[in-house]
């Protein structure tokens, strides 16, 4: 998000933030009624129209809110959303994201507290490699692009009792919702934002084979030193790095193969 937009979801965390610490329901049962909302209003054209309309006041958006979820979510989460549908969004999708966004804080918040945060981080990560991994998982999801429930099921059953319960819901909800982004790289996403909510970066480093432990402290502590502030690493051993490391570190990409080198190589030959 940019602008206008970028500004509000920044306000709508802090709020969400705020409301989750303070609030008595259950976080994950506040999390399961935001996604609901947002389902409901994702698959309503009018409805994303009429609560995305900067044109509107406020006041009107939120009393439609009201109306229609009012009795059908609880307190913390209506709080929520009444303050999204209030805010100004630069573009209709913008709106859908922030429901996302402070469901997934929910949750987030929740694995902070019980002392899972990291694993969650973690087991996103595996689940974003295992969709790119697995030609049929990426066939079935295409398939069922618009059956988000389907696609949600699918990846329910292959991951039940595997991963953590708050990695299972986040999971599913990146794989169910209409996006033009990859469901690998929707998973990916929710990982990198649990690793700056444990104020950590997330590193993804590709290598033609398994680092030692001294390398991998070594060069954790060199991407320490470039981004100031500590990097959670996620080590991955792939046949296409010839030699090397290939490192990802959001949009950063250290690209360090010979299959690199010899391409530069080509292309200075080439000139």
């Amino acid at each position: 998000m940019r602008g206008t937009s970028a500004a509000s979801l920044r306000e709508v965390v802090e709020a969400a933030e705020h409301t989750f610490r303070t609030a008595d329901a259950p976080l994950e049962q506040t999390t399961d009624e935001l996604f609901s909302a947002l389902e409901a209003i994702d698959g309503s054209n009018q409805l994303v129209r009429l609560l995305s309309d900067g044109g509107l006041p406020a006041s009107v958006k939120q009393q439609a809110a009201r109306e229609l979820f009012g009795s059908r979510i609880g307190q913390a989460a209506l709080s929520v959303l009444l303050d999204v549908v209030g805010r100004r969004w630069s573009e209709q999708e913008d709106v859908l994201d922030a429901l996302e966004r402070v469901g997934v804080v929910a949750l987030l918040e929740q694995a902070s507290r019980s002392g899972s945060l990291e694993r969650v981080e973690e087991e996103l990560f595996q689940v974003s490699r295992l969709i790119d991994a697995t030609p049929e998982l990426s066939e079935a999801f295409d398939d069922a692009r618009e059956r988000p429930a389907e696609r949600a099921g699918v990846l329910g059953r292959l991951l039940s009792g595997r991963v953590d319960p708050i990695t299972l819901s986040l999971a599913t909800q990146a794989v169910a919702r209409r996006s033009e982004a990859k469901p690998s790289r929707r998973v990916l996403e929710l990982a990198e934002y649990a690793s700056e909510r444990r104020e950590r970066l997330l590193a993804v480093v590709t290598s033609a084979r398994p680092l030692t432990e001294q390398q991998s402290a070594r060069l954790g502590a060199i991407l320490d030193r470039i981004y100031g502030r500590p990097v959670q690493m996620n080590v991955e051993v792939s046949s296409d790095v010839v030699g090397g490391l290939r490192i990802q570190v959001g949009d950063d990409l250290y690209d360090a193969t010979v299959l690199s080198r010899l391409a530069q190589a080509r292309e200075r030959l080439a000139s």
